[in-house]
């Protein structure tokens, strides 16, 4: 009993970190954009005043966010009941499998300078 006890720990400790490592590199590859190359920055301050004064995130940008990841998790749950009522055992794999194409959707439509490197993040996982 000990040793199948050990065996399950070890497969879920495993699929754990492969969803945790799998899911995180494409949000991962959002830190790593970069808009205004590091030597314009220190030449050209004046182009990022708009983070000094506090604007980028406020209130109204928080809950568009919010907004749009409920409308997306309810298009992804209802849209695989409803198209997939026969399979109802699988809906976990189907809801999962479109919610990871649909993460990588974003990811790579808001990325705005595409490196070799996020393509890896993106379509490694």
């Amino acid at each position: 009993m000990g040793k199948k006890n050990w065996f399950l720990q070890f497969l879920f400790t495993l699929v754990r970190r492969y969803a945790t490592v799998y899911t995180m590199l494409p949000v991962f590859a959002l830190v790593l954009d970069q808009d205004v190359k590091e030597g314009d920055l220190m030449r050209l301050p004046e182009l990022y005043s708009e983070l000094g004064k506090g604007r980028s995130l406020t209130y109204k940008t928080f809950f568009l966010w919010v907004l749009i990841s409920v409308f997306q998790g309810s298009v992804i749950m209802y849209g695989s009941l409803i198209l997939f009522q026969d399979e109802f055992i699988h809906i976990v794999s189907i809801s999962f499998t479109s919610l990871i194409l649909t993460e990588l959707i974003m990811v790579a439509l808001t990325i705005r300078n595409m490196h070799k490197r996020k393509w890896i993040f993106i379509f490694g996982s």
